[in-house]
């Protein structure tokens, strides 16, 4: 039983003889409740029903030792930090070693004179109140600690959900397409951490940060002219290039971020996907050209989830694809512009991708009913978009 200020703290007295335990209880009856005990054995059944705040331990008993009976007790969770003072008969330097390597508090030797055994009592319920006292400070503290971890992270996903919106809302065409990207990665980083060649280097990723810097991965876009950014026609080669400083900006912007907001592992990753998931894999894409395995792995995915949802959304130049043909042409761009087991993978996924897909657009078109927005005439065939153009911007 726990201590209080308006109840007597309650001793277990532990001692195959019974002038000591008629001798302790006596010592201490006045200040605290004790109860006798005979045994090891019956001290173990006690405990079952009652936890003492202390137990007096004698170490020398006719089957089950206080030595024994001390191992039982700090291997149950119930009874591991119930204080344990020894009583023996026995003066010896190496007893005392081994009682107190076993967790004991103390150790007083008998004969016990009544005042001593008095004061040890009193000073380690003491020692013990406060070491409570000291535990629920510290389980207090960290409640407190974890809710402001938890409202800085509620924070710092309230500014990567804003900044996702606004480059949405500069650009109206590709509503709830970070929505449904980060999606698609969810299904595909699922199923890279079940295969041999991707599961050890998946799971050292933090996948929630992960999934969570998908949402900026085009964060860049908020430095492009709304002239380029919302053109309805073509874009020319110098409209073209501009766009493609996107994921300059978007790494730059991220960098600066960085030393403002808790969360360095979402930026991290982040600024990998702003700044490579135009890359390609044959070495063609932008901005540094890299090639094959030097573009880092979740930029190959981001490349391939980004794509897609181009491909089956319409944009000013070109008609939205079938999910069919926007698989067709993943498939036919393996090895050039794709990571060809990325793809492969990917395409495997085909069910699952599309099921998100239709889930996402009907929100969409479900708002649209409400905010209607004029979309683009402009229809171009599959066949119209060479390879350079399937790297949707």
């Amino acid at each position: 039983m726990d201590s209080s200020k308006n109840q007597k703290s309650c001793i277990f007295l532990v001692d195959d003889n019974v002038v000591n335990l008629n001798t302790g209880k006596a010592a201490l009856h006045h200040k605290y409740t004790v109860i006798t005990i005979p045994s090891g054995e019956m001290l173990l059944r006690a405990l079952e029903k009652t936890k003492p705040d202390l137990v007096l331990l004698d170490i020398d008993m006719p089957g089950m030792s206080g030595f024994d009976t001390i191992k039982v007790m700090k291997r149950d969770p119930e009874t591991v930090d119930i204080p344990v003072i020894f009583l023996t008969g026995k003066d010896g330097t190496e007893n005392e070693l081994l009682g107190l390597s076993l967790d004991a508090v103390d150790y007083i030797t008998k004969p016990f004179a009544a005042p001593l055994l008095l004061k040890r009592v009193e000073l380690h319920l003491e020692l013990h109140a406060q070491k409570n006292e000291l535990r629920r400070f510290n389980e207090k503290l960290l409640d407190t600690v974890q809710e402001k971890v938890q409202d800085l992270n509620s924070l710092h996903n309230a500014i990567i959900g804003w900044a996702a919106e606004v480059i949405e809302f500069r650009d109206e065409e590709t509503g709830y397409h970070v929505e449904r990207v980060q999606k698609y990665l969810e299904v595909l980083v699922n199923a890279m951490g079940k295969t041999e060649k991707y599961a050890a280097e998946v799971a050292t990723w933090d996948k929630d940060a992960f999934l969570r810097s998908a949402l900026l991965h085009d964060v860049g876009k908020i430095k492009v002219h709304d002239d380029i950014l919302l053109k309805r026609e073509k874009l020319t080669e110098e409209e073209l290039m501009c766009m493609q400083l996107h994921p300059i900006y978007g790494k730059t912007l991220l960098e600066s971020l960085q030393n403002k907001l808790p969360d360095q592992a979402v930026l991290e990753y982040a600024k990998t996907l702003a700044y490579s998931h135009h890359e390609r894999w044959d070495g063609t894409g932008y901005p540094n050209r890299l090639e094959g395995e030097e573009i880092h792995l979740q930029a190959r995915m981001m490349s391939l989830a980004d794509v897609y949802d181009a491909l089956i959304s319409e944009r000013p130049y070109k008609r939205a694809f079938s999910h069919e043909e926007a698989m067709t042409m993943i498939v036919e761009q393996r090895g050039t512009q794709f990571d060809p087991e990325l793809a492969d993978l990917f395409v495997s996924l085909s069910d699952q991708i599309e099921e998100i897909s239709k889930e996402l657009n009907a929100v969409k078109l479900g708002i649209a009913k409400h905010n209607p927005v004029r979309l683009s005439t402009t229809t171009l065939n599959a066949g119209e978009l060479n390879a350079g153009e399937l790297d949707v911007i």
